[in-house]
């Protein structure tokens, strides 16, 4: 089979897993194996990533557990480290097909090379494809990596083929998100009182986390120990800096949360960092609405003022466009959301976001109360066996 036809058939089992599929779970793993079996591989992942941030939020993998312990830190090490290869998928975001081999991305031999000495041949493997799932919308929502072990490099059909079907993976990764509306129960929170606190040594591995911090990492799902996004802002904290201290993550159950790290102690790589989890916020949600729904820039101003209460005619003043203007950008809103008003909008958000935090105490700013991060390491954290 040609590329063209590969990819072909490849996009339209893609697009029928989306619309076929529960979760968004569910649709990583029909994927990979959609995949493996058009296109061969021996180990394969697809991880969703946080559109802002391009940051890992939760990985499904076939063909092995997880990688060993050593080798899943190297890869946040190189990812989103100092090294000469790092911020592959950034990298890789910004070219035409979105899909490159290791022996393309790597201007020296590859078996000097950190991505093929402490990733691929500890695991018996000699070739990789990297790929970016980039949707209509025009963001990432996720990235992959498929392995073959000695013997079966992939080809430019391969490369083509699999460039031909990412634009698809990554509306399917949005949609499946969308589709699958939380269903989270009144006391799904964390019930206990004190902070949601992980603290991430100088390895790079967990060294404590509060039992509420526990929770919601649980939360996140098994397929997260892969490469638990507390572990990877921390990382990308430690090597970047402030800029780069914020990921969104979404638990299984439906909740999004927001992740920050702050220095706890020390500075570079001996450093100690905090990280806060907590549920996300009215101003965050916007822009996770945005993201997901695919809107744009002043369709998000729009948004953003609808929440806030303001009337047509008073966002058309503090947008300095015309009320026909608005109710232009409202329509668009309203078709992208799948919402026929303004009420129905505000409901949709509200029955998703808010309803199932009823009863929790509400702060001085209306909105639900947040756990703080602390100063210093949390007393009774809990600690890794």
């Amino acid at each position: 089979m040609t590329a063209s036809r590969q990819a072909s058939a490849l996009r339209s089992e893609v697009r029928d897993i989306a619309l076929g599929t529960a979760d968004p779970v569910e649709f990583r793993h029909a994927v990979v194996d959609t995949i493996r079996r058009r296109i061969h591989y021996d180990i394969g992942c697809i991880a969703l990533v946080d559109p802002a941030s391009m940051l890992f939020t939760s990985v499904t993998m076939l063909g092995a557990d997880a990688p060993p312990g050593r080798a899943a830190k190297t890869v946040a090490h190189i990812e989103y480290g100092t090294s000469r290869f790092a911020n592959t998928y950034r990298k890789l975001a910004r070219t035409r097909t979105g899909v490159q081999t290791i022996r393309e991305a790597i201007d020296c031999d590859i078996r000097d090379s950190l991505p093929y000495s402490e990733i691929l041949e500890p695991q018996g493997m000699d070739d990789e494809v990297r790929l970016v799932f980039r949707g209509r919308d025009g963001r990432v929502w996720g990235g992959g990596t498929l392995m073959r072990a000695p013997g079966r490099r992939f080809d430019a059909d391969d490369v083509a083929a699999l460039a031909g079907c990412v634009g698809e993976i990554g509306d399917g990764l949005r949609l499946s998100l969308l589709r699958e509306s939380p269903r989270l129960a009144a006391d799904a929170s964390p019930g206990g009182s004190g902070p949601s606190v992980v603290v991430v040594g100088a390895d790079n591995e967990i060294e404590s986390a509060t039992p509420q911090a526990v929770e919601y990492l649980e939360r996140l799902g098994a397929e997260g120990a892969f490469m638990l996004p507390a572990v990877v802002v921390a990382v990308r904290f430690r090597y970047e800096g402030a800029a780069a201290c914020v990921v969104r993550v979404r638990t299984e159950d439906g909740q999004w949360l927001v992740l920050r790290a702050g220095s706890l102690d020390g500075r570079g790589e001996s450093a100690r960092i905090v990280v806060a989890i907590e549920p996300a916020q009215p101003g965050q949600l916007v822009a996770l609405t945005a993201a997901l729904h695919g809107l744009t820039e002043r369709e998000t101003d729009v948004l953003a003022r609808v929440l806030a209460g303001e009337t047509r005619t008073e966002i058309a003043h503090g947008l300095f466009v015309s009320p026909y203007t608005v109710q232009d950008h409202l329509k668009s809103i309203y078709a992208k959301t799948g919402v026929n008003s303004r009420q129905e909008l505000v409901a949709r958000l509200f029955f998703t976001h808010c309803l199932p935090r009823v009863g929790t105490e509400i702060g001085p700013d209306g909105w639900f109360v947040e756990k703080p991060a602390p100063t210093s390491v949390p007393v009774g954290a809990h600690r890794k066996r």
